[in-house]
């Protein structure tokens, strides 16, 4: 039997090429910016590029961190909407105050009738300088670190991370997400707690993929504080 390997590298390589059509194929999803002094105007636009009407649901998120700090806030506005064929609408306008000190990451998610997503686009603004990074490599976020290393690793981390501030989780021991390369252009997620693993996954270039994992892992992260919690109140009581 001949192996499969080449075979599944090529296939992978494609999905890679052909991701960024897939996304953005019948709605496109677009951030526009300005910037004025200290304060950042954030406007999320959505454009039909078909023939066909569209009745979808939109999500801006805005997530803004101070590089020396540590600290870091997310916001998000949500709704549903239309669009004729061909037609291109605002969705969505705010305005985010940041300095030198900020790294801020805007995330526009469209979804479907099915609540598929069907666009996407992602900036970051002031992003953190590499050369700026500890020596051992870690971005430290609150008490999430950010070891990611690729497009779709970092698209996890603020997948999780949005998850993390919905389920207002306040570890106090610092979360990891870290990734490493894998079998031919795949990586390797993790998502560690003091040295616990709690998931671990190939990543694909999927949106739903992603956002998937990022509610499985939020979910295992949620067992094990209730499991160290037992196990807490045990030790106490014996």
């Amino acid at each position: 039997m001949k192996p499969i390997y080449p075979l599944l590298v090529l296939l992978f390589a494609f999905s890679f090429s052909g991701y960024t059509q897939i996304m953005n194929k019948e709605v496109k999803a677009k951030i526009e910016t300005t910037e004025l002094e200290n304060m950042l105007s954030v406007t999320g636009t959505a454009e039909n590029v078909t023939e066909i009407h569209k009745s979808l649901r939109y999500k801006l998120t805005v997530i803004k961190k101070n590089k020396r700090s540590k600290n870091l806030s997310n916001n998000s506005q949500d709704g549903r909407f239309t669009l004729a064929p061909n037609e291109k609408k605002v969705l969505s306008k705010t305005q985010v105050n940041i300095s030198k000190e900020d790294e801020t990451i805007l995330l526009l998610l469209i979804y479907d009738e099915n609540d598929k997503i069907i666009g996407k686009d992602r900036i970051v603004v002031g992003e953190t300088d590499k050369a700026e990074q500890p020596a051992d490599g870690l971005e430290l976020i609150g008490i999430v670190s950010d070891e990611t290393k690729t497009k779709f690793g970092r698209e996890f981390y603020d997948y999780f991370y949005g998850k993390y501030q919905e389920k207002k989780l306040n570890a106090r021991k610092i979360v990891k997400v870290e990734e490493e390369l894998s079998f031919g252009r795949t990586t390797r997620i993790r998502v560690v707690i003091d040295n616990d693993l709690i998931n671990e996954f190939v990543s694909r270039p999927d949106d739903d993929f992603l956002l998937y994992m990022a509610e499985d892992s939020i979910a295992k992260l949620i067992k094990y504080f209730q499991d160290v919690e037992k196990q807490r109140q045990y030790i106490t009581q014996y």
